[in-house]
């Protein structure tokens, strides 16, 4: 019928979308990692080690273990500040000739926090794996993809991870590792404390979970 064809077409055309925008997404977060590690001078990376071991209480410069390197990585590409007040990922933007489509997905790059997720289930395909955590914050059930090199540790059904994340055509996509941790102990901390917070200030949840995901990352894991 041709009411079915349209419907098969347009589920068509979504999933190549979802396609294109999925390599073009994978392409921009390891050619800014590299800029990350590669084109950043060494005194804006002993600044940033600084920064992250005090503001996080972590016990020396010299990050303690690899949890904690991996998660240093990521917050220096996508939540520190610079000496000129930018985070090395909108830096990376500005330096970059980019397509229009491209730049558009740099732009929600740019948003995007560590959130905390219950994992419910998960399936693997050729490249990739699918995956549906329970959003604590709208109690509503997501559908994320990741690559496979992005698993930290075997995954467990029913806890708590936090995943940096990005809505692209029919599904989300992960932006580097998932972190574990110990939903007893961070659940019942993270509520009280935005809610505190946001009575106190008025922040918002993003930016509340930029600015304090990783100390739950760091404090409260498996």
């Amino acid at each position: 019928m041709p009411e079915q064809k349209e419907l098969l077409d347009l589920l068509q055309y979504r999933q190549k979308k979802q396609q294109i925008a999925e390599e073009q997404i994978k392409e921009l977060y390891a050619n800014a990692y590299d800029y990350a590690l590669k084109e950043t001078n060494i005194r804006e990376k002993v600044r940033g080690k600084m920064i992250f071991s005090k503001r996080f209480q972590l016990k020396e410069p010299s990050l303690v273990s690899d949890r904690a390197e991996k998660l240093f990585l990521q917050w220096f590409l996508f939540d520190y500040k610079t000496i000129k007040g930018q985070t090395l990922f909108f830096q990376f933007l500005q330096s970059q000739q980019l397509t229009e489509p491209t730049r558009m997905l740099g732009v929600l790059v740019l948003t995007a926090a560590w959130e905390p997720l219950i994992l419910k289930n998960w399936s693997d395909e050729e490249d990739y794996t699918i995956l549906e955590g329970l959003n604590i914050i709208h109690n509503n059930v997501e559908q994320m993809k990741m690559e496979q090199s992005g698993f930290e540790q075997k995954m467990e059904r029913e806890s708590l991870y936090f995943v940096r994340k990005v809505p692209l055509v029919t599904h989300q996509w992960v932006l580097g590792p998932l972190f574990h941790v110990d939903s007893r102990n961070t659940l019942p901390k993270m509520k009280e404390q935005y809610s505190q917070m946001n009575q106190k200030t008025g922040v918002l949840w993003r930016t509340y979970l930029k600015e304090e995901a990783p100390n739950f990352i760091l404090s409260s894991h498996l």
